[in-house]
């Protein structure tokens, strides 16, 4: 289960960190936030080289418009984080934790160089969008990310748990195929009729309509 971060999580901070000495850690960041921000510039600013250097090459390939392409970088870019049954990751469940904390959420993809990368695709993505209602390209970005956020957290921590089976690299690039084809449906989906009305009529007023 998914909870908060508190000053309790120490451990599990530090582990995000790669610092085994908690102490430590508390000493030389001094506050809560600049320790989050610290690992998250550890863990994500060479991920977003990588997104931004994949996106460059898709326009060069002339696929600067490809959903599905834009959706498998941000995937694949996560499911590497999974850790090993020896060296079990912390950082996606951190993360999932961290979402539920507002001053500590990475909320502003312009805000930190770190978040250079997931902001351009996020620009992409969006424009693969374009016919649907601006709050429909929002509520699906936030269901992308809590999809493959909640997702991968939960098979972080069951690899923790029972380790990986001998086609572990199989079952892992399965999980991120069937991410990828679960995200992909999720924002090119079509926005039903109901929907339509209810954005069209006042907030939590407007009825739906018979079907």
């Amino acid at each position: 289960m998914v909870t908060p971060v508190g000053t309790s999580k120490r451990l599990r901070i530090a582990a995000a960190a790669e610092q085994r000495n908690t102490s430590a850690v508390a000493y030389h960041f001094g506050t809560k936030r600049a320790l989050i921000d610290a690992i998250y510039a550890h863990r994500l600013a060479p991920a977003s080289e990588e997104q931004l250097r994949l996106l460059a090459g898709l326009d060069e390939q002339e696929r600067g418009h490809d959903l599905r392409s834009f959706v498998a970088i941000l995937v694949h870019s996560m499911t590497g984080r999974l850790g090993t049954p020896e060296e079990p990751g912390w950082f996606l469940r951190f993360v999932a934790n961290a979402l539920y904390v507002h001053e500590i959420a990475p909320f502003d993809l312009t805000a930190q160089k770190w978040t250079r990368g997931v902001h351009a695709l996020r620009s992409r993505i969006d424009a693969c969008m374009a016919d649907l209602p601006a709050e429909v390209r929002a509520q699906r970005w936030d269901f992308l990310i809590g999809l493959l956020l909640h997702t991968l957290a939960q098979q972080e921590h069951l690899l923790q748990l029972h380790g990986e089976a001998p086609s572990g690299l199989a079952t892992r690039d399965l999980l991120a195929a069937g991410l990828v084809d679960s995200a992909v449906a999720l924002l090119s989906a079509p926005v039903s009729p109901a929907t339509r009305h209810l954005l069209a009529g006042p907030a939590g007023t407007a009825a739906t309509p018979s079907s």
